[in-house]
């Protein structure tokens, strides 16, 4: 990983606690947001990045794939957990 940049690590770590909270989740909807991609991150890996940068990501994933935004004061994006694998990042 070293030869990635800053910015293709954060994405590669968000990708990968969007898995994870996909295969936690019960129901067939996940709700994302940077809180909750952040308390996952700092959880199971120990990272700790900004709630900002990770909002930024999630706002170009969500535009780039359409998600469906919820109507609250932070952002908040539905995913379907059938279109995981269809995700672009």
């Amino acid at each position: 990983m070293e030869d990635q940049t800053d910015k293709e690590r954060i994405i590669s770590l968000v990708k990968q606690a969007i898995e994870m909270l996909c295969e936690k989740n019960l129901s067939s909807v996940v709700i994302l947001s940077s809180y909750k991609i952040n308390s996952v991150l700092r959880e199971h890996y120990g990272i700790d990045i900004r709630v900002d940068r990770i909002g930024r990501i999630l706002s170009n994933l969500a535009k780039r794939n359409k998600l469906k935004r919820l109507s609250t004061n932070i952002p908040k994006y539905q995913l379907p957990v059938s279109n995981l694998s269809t995700l672009e990042f």
